[in-house]
């Protein structure tokens, strides 16, 4: 049992390394068996977002050191979105369709992690070549 934990930690390690490297995998595996390439493309985005949103936390903890997690601040960040585009959907349609609000927002979450994520990286390689 403990080798089935081992693995699956060096598994997500290995995936948090290089996000975008997992993107590309994940396509690939998905694109080819599944039937439905769009839906291929949107869960790869899908899974990256999630994996983004845990790996873009730790670099930003690690960098900055704030006195609380990032995790908190992302998750804050997306529910106070979602509440501004779901008042923007009533006032626009009179109505809220959760699921296309929860979409669009997930969506603008994976460019925001990945341009995050992108920052984090220089920020981190800079700290690392200019250390004193």
């Amino acid at each position: 049992m403990q080798f089935l934990v081992n693995l699956v930690q060096w598994i997500f390690a290995m995936a948090a390394i290089i996000p975008f490297v997992t993107f590309f995998i994940l396509y690939f595996v998905l694109n080819r068996y599944m039937e439905d390439k769009k839906k291929a493309k949107s869960l790869t985005i899908d899974m990256t977002t999630l994996l983004l949103v845990f790996v873009v936390s730790a670099m930003f903890n690690t960098i900055i050191r704030p006195g609380m997690s990032f995790l908190w601040i992302i998750l804050f960040a997306f529910l106070v979105t979602f509440g501004l585009a779901g008042g923007m959907q009533t006032r626009n349609q009179g109505k809220v369709d959760l699921q296309k609000t929860f979409r669009i927002i997930w969506r603008i979450g994976f460019l925001v992690l990945s341009l995050l994520y992108i920052i984090l990286l220089l920020v981190g390689i800079g700290q690392y070549f200019f250390r004193v």
